[in-house]
């Protein structure tokens, strides 16, 4: 009876996606296959208070792998820095140290990045925090609980048919919203019990799920470099989430589905196997000791600047966050 009252919020998402494939369904233009973006990023922290011994700044950097090539790094900035590697995921950041602070602290980077479309076609380890729970997401108990009422908990069935059932319960369980307190922060439990979020809760909700079925995915951070989010402060962050498959790495971006579900489910389909060349990933995993290792508890994610004054961290204002891009060459999806 668990099993059939489960099945009925999957009703909407379901058939949604499957209206995808009549040819009366809504279309948008293709995504293009590869874009060369001109990125540049710049934080400014603030001047501390008088008093203050130590500024630490840690700013990520593009992500290199198979989907995404940096092909040239500039490091603007006003104090001394290094470029450093987290020795669990490779994530790439550049690291600065101020003693005895008295005026803001800036740290910028530009780069020629060459993206791919990301069809699944990204490899690279697997780790035992792939199955694991993070801080704010147990694998254990209604995670669990909900692998076993979709009936993915078990590898009798193939895995992307498992991550795509968890796929449409998210979608059919979660509304995007940034109103409702306690949003963005990808709790797990949050996201159940209240069922709205923005892309780190929807993120947050399929890995730990899929993780308790017993498929290794990741949380991957990134920044949106679309026409809307250009220029502005720290609005074009954007998570989604990464299954395994095989040897390779398969995305999944609920939120941006969920965003475009009823007037585009094509495009809400396309989003189970895709993430778009618009998107500039800056790191992958939760629950982060960078380099060098912060003072402060493990970094939640790594999708901006990190900070510490004191030891202590340190939220830098969304307006002393910024990113431009400009596309230099763009290769179109294949025509059907």
């Amino acid at each position: 009876m668990r099993r059939m009252l489960l099945a009925l919020p999957l009703t909407l998402a379901v058939a949604s996606l499957a209206a995808a494939s009549e040819p009366g369904a809504a279309a948008t233009k293709p995504a293009p296959k590869r874009l060369l973006h001109e990125v540049t990023y710049t934080t400014t922290v603030p001047t501390p208070p008088a008093g203050t011994k130590r500024v630490e700044v840690w700013l990520p950097v593009p992500f290199e792998d198979d989907t995404q090539r940096v092909l040239c790094l500039k490091v603007k900035a006003d104090v001394p820095w290094e470029l450093t590697r987290d020795r669990v995921h490779g994530n790439r950041m550049l690291h600065a140290v101020v003693e005895s602070p008295t005026a803001p602290v800036t740290l910028a980077w530009s780069a020629i990045v060459d993206r791919d479309q990301d069809a699944g076609q990204g490899g690279g380890a697997v780790l035992p925090s792939h199955l694991a729970s993070d801080a704010l997401a147990s694998v254990d108990g209604k995670a669990l609980a909900i692998a076993k009422e979709l009936g993915v908990d078990k590898a009798d069935q193939p895995v992307r048919l498992r991550a795509q059932r968890i796929y449409e319960y998210v979608l059919s369980t979660m509304t995007y919203d940034k109103v409702e307190a306690g949003w963005g922060t990808g709790d797990f439990e949050r996201a159940c019990r209240v069922g709205k979020g923005n892309c780190s809760d929807f993120s947050a909700k399929f890995i730990t799920i899929a993780r308790a079925a017993g498929i290794p995915s990741r949380w991957v951070s990134s920044i949106s470099v679309t026409a809307d989010h250009v220029g502005c402060s720290s609005c074009g962050y954007h998570c989604y989430a990464q299954f395994r498959e095989g040897d390779r790495w398969v995305p999944a971006d609920p939120s941006d589905a969920r965003k475009v579900l009823e007037k585009d489910p094509a495009k809400a389909k396309w989003f189970f196997g895709n993430a778009e060349a618009t998107s500039i990933v800056l790191s992958v995993g939760r629950d982060l000791e960078l380099a060098p290792k912060q003072q402060g508890p493990a970094v939640n994610y790594l999708g901006g600047p990190y900070v510490e004054i004191d030891g202590k961290p340190f939220s830098v204002p969304a307006d002393n966050r910024k990113y431009d891009s400009k596309v230099l060459e763009e290769t179109p999806a294949a025509s059907k």
